[in-house]
């Protein structure tokens, strides 16, 4: 193979890395900041920066009594850290696109450490969570 093409080869997978990473990156950041709005309470924030998946099933009340029900005994959260990170193009009951499923694991200072999934979604440039569940390890 000439070592012309071995450099484009390499130049566009690298290209592909980088830009794939960027996308993590990116829709990490949106999770995490979904996240700490929930954390702190500021459901209306956490509603307004969700995808229209997540919002076509809950009120925006809807979303803060179930968080509210879900975490109430959890206490204040302690510690996240990123357990994996995969990228989708499907996921169950949603639309086709560009999806990041996010494990993290969260301690809390009365339950313990919890997994909680967060999913964003690539709607119109901007990552919007579409989809959170939290369970035990």
């Amino acid at each position: 193979m000439p070592h012309i093409l071995r450099f484009i080869i390499t130049a566009a997978l690298l290209s592909l890395s980088s830009n794939a990473m960027a996308n993590t990156d990116e829709a990490e950041a949106a999770a995490l900041a979904w996240l700490e709005a929930i954390d702190n309470g500021n459901y209306e924030k956490a509603w307004e920066s969700s995808s229209p998946i997540l919002k076509a099933p809950l009120s925006q009340g809807m979303l803060a009594r179930t968080i509210e029900l879900v975490r109430r005994d959890f206490g204040e959260v302690s510690s996240r850290q990123r357990l994996r990170a995969s990228q989708e193009t499907s996921m169950p009951g949603a639309p086709s696109g560009d999806y990041i499923v996010f494990t993290f694991q969260t301690g809390f200072e009365n339950s313990g450490r919890r997994l909680e999934t967060v999913t964003p979604h690539l709607e119109n440039g901007t990552w919007r969570v579409s989809s959170y569940y939290v369970e035990a390890p």
